[in-house]
């Protein structure tokens, strides 16, 4: 059993208490973690006490502590650590939000080759911008015609589904957090991989879902070490990208697929498929939504081929659950902006969907060459048409210091750290988004810096 030792936290806490007589211990404790991080008095990533051994410190009611700190995980301030307990949370960057760098060459952010969106322009002179039900409320789900074409959109995938269990979403993370409000309770354990999409890290940490870092090779998740979580920790859902993950692109290759699904029966655990990455790669493998029909949730989104500022995504639903998934959009948008998905729907049904994402694949082919010319002679994963690169780090550079000093000489990256979902992280690489500059000339200076860095 780990005993805390450092009690720094408890004179900062009692601090608190002293000044702030009339509020509440909660509030107290999260002013305390915070000047504590602040001041440097207490780590981020360092354990905190149990919530015994800090009631019986402080003299207070366990229930009193544990509500504090339910609060400083809703706050992002503590993060649960599986057979740990918990620990002070690393300040996050969101790596896969969009900000204003204008000094830096940005290859932090997957932006999908943008300059290559199809014409917005051309898609009004299509549909019918009279028609006064696109300025009408719908249901949550969306307009028939709307949901039509986003079980068109999902064929795409390799994934056949009626357009009865589609549910149109703002964008995919939209429809991520759709899921997660709707499947989960709050101290339900996700399973992920153990690096993993930044932004699923946020999004449980909101709606106080633990999330469960499974160990993962080069072909993804490792199928018994799954299933020995759910042994042991009770896992309620799992959320993966099996395709093409972000950010180390691995895929999981079809027979591990049936092992994840039958553990997943066993278990009866949900399975949130979010492939919003496949449609950049050549291979299709069979979706995880077509081989557990009944518990899997498959986000299929456009921004990525299509255009960012859409924000039009697609859940496939089981029908059991589709009536919880709705709810949970209407009670956060209420629905999806029915103009944005007309335009959508338009792209995917006259092809010009389809003409683009070829066009925005030939462009990352040639940038994948690019990358491996200037970078040969490192580890690094690409995919021939892949929209970002994984780059391992030489000896002695660590995710840190390299990254600092990328961004010294002008270059922004995605550490390993972003995504990893324990401290410190399993691997010392760096994500390389390869649409992130318009033009080529300005990605090969971006490239020709890191392999300076590197060589240095």
């Amino acid at each position: 059993m780990y005993y805390y030792t450092n009690m720094n936290i408890v004179t900062l806490i009692q601090t608190e208490l002293n000044n702030n007589p009339k509020l509440p211990f909660y509030a107290n404790f999260l002013k305390a973690l915070q000047k504590g991080r602040q001041n440097g008095i207490i780590k981020a990533g360092e354990i905190l006490p149990t919530h015994r051994e800090l009631a019986d410190k402080l003299g207070i009611s366990l229930g009193t502590v544990t509500r504090a700190y339910k609060e400083a995980q809703k706050h992002s301030l503590t993060t649960a650590v599986t057979g740990r307990g918990t620990m002070l949370s690393i300040p996050a960057k969101h790596v896969d939000i969009v900000t204003e760098q204008q000094k830096y060459y940005d290859l932090s952010f997957i932006s999908p080759f943008e300059y290559l969106n199809p014409s917005l322009a051309e898609a009004l002179e299509h549909i019918d911008i009279h028609n006064r039900e696109f300025l009408k409320y719908h249901a949550p789900c969306g307009m028939p015609k709307h949901r039509k074409a986003g079980a068109l959109w999902t064929q795409k995938f390799g994934l056949n589904v009626s357009e009865q269990n589609i549910l149109v979403c703002a964008g995919a993370q939209h429809a991520l957090l759709s899921l997660l409000m709707g499947l989960f309770r709050a101290g339900d354990k996700i399973a992920a991989e153990a690096v993993t999409y930044p932004l699923i890290k946020e999004l449980c940490r909101r709606l106080s879902l633990n999330l469960v870092p499974i160990k993962m090779d080069e072909s993804g998740i490792i199928p018994h070490a799954l299933e020995a979580a759910c042994k042991n920790a009770e896992i309620k859902g799992l959320y993966l990208m099996p395709s093409c993950q972000n950010p180390t692109l691995c895929q999981i290759p079809e027979f591990r697929r049936h092992e994840l699904t039958e553990i997943c029966r066993r278990y009866d655990v949900k399975i949130i498929e979010d492939d919003v990455y496949a449609l950049s790669l050549e291979q299709k493998l069979t979706p995880l939504a077509s081989l557990a029909p009944e518990r899997t949730f498959f986000i299929a989104s456009t921004s990525e081929a299509l255009s960012g500022g859409l924000r039009i995504a697609y859940i496939a639903s089981p029908d059991a659950y589709f009536p919880l998934i709705e709810q949970s959009i209407g009670y956060s948008i209420s629905m999806s902006a029915p103009l944005m998905a007309e335009i959508a729907a338009y792209w995917i049904e006259s092809g010009i969907a389809e003409q683009t994402l070829w066009a925005k694949k030939e462009e990352a082919a040639a940038r994948n060459v690019l990358a491996r010319r200037i970078l040969d002679g490192f580890s690094m994963e690409t995919r021939s048409t892949g929209f970002y690169a994984w780059l391992s780090l030489p000896p002695p550079w660590t995710n840190k210091t390299f990254a600092e000093k990328a961004k010294e000489l002008g270059v922004l990256t995605a550490d390993c750290s972003h995504f990893a979902l324990q401290s410190p992280p399993p691997k010392e690489a760096v994500r390389l988004a390869l649409g992130g500059v318009q033009k080529r000339e300005d990605l090969t200076e971006a490239l020709t810096i890191i392999a300076k860095i590197l060589r240095s």
